[in-house]
């Protein structure tokens, strides 16, 4: 019988959010790890992102991402800013509390993730990047 990877996978993802929230105290910044990723592809692109373009990258649900622009956008983290390009969408642009919380996460992060590689060698870590690549490359083409 083939082991089945979907169970150490979840406990993976479970540990890795937990670690996350406790580095972070997540709950007194009102986020949730979907706001986190969302929040710090906004500040990677320093204003130059849509909604649109945050889909395309991430396959967030568009309407649950616009749930989350609302919320971060009411959280103060986040703004609206006008695309000149195109008047039917908007970038968005991340404020200076906003930028201090994605400093914060990734500080959080790279701890979490020295962690979890804790005791694995180069190699170890490297095969489990690319299983996990390929893993979700699977998932992606099954479900396209």
């Amino acid at each position: 019988m083939s082991e089945n990877i979907k169970e150490p996978l979840f406990n993976l993802l479970h540990s890795m959010k937990r670690s996350l929230r406790q580095a972070i105290e997540v709950d007194d910044l009102g986020i949730t790890p979907l706001h986190m990723r969302v929040l710090k592809i906004i500040s990677f692109y320093n204003q130059k992102v849509t909604a649109n373009d945050i889909v395309q990258k991430t396959l967030i649900d568009k309407a649950q991402l616009a749930r989350l622009i609302k919320e971060l956008i009411g959280l103060g983290y986040v703004s609206k800013l006008d695309n000149p390009n195109d008047k039917r969408s908007y970038y968005l642009g991340i404020s200076g509390e906003g930028e201090q919380v994605v400093k914060q996460l990734s500080t959080a992060e790279n701890r979490v993730n020295e962690i979890m590689k804790s005791g694995l060698t180069e190699q170890e870590i490297a095969d489990f990047a690319r299983l996990a690549k390929q893993m979700a490359q699977n998932l992606n083409q099954h479900n396209g």
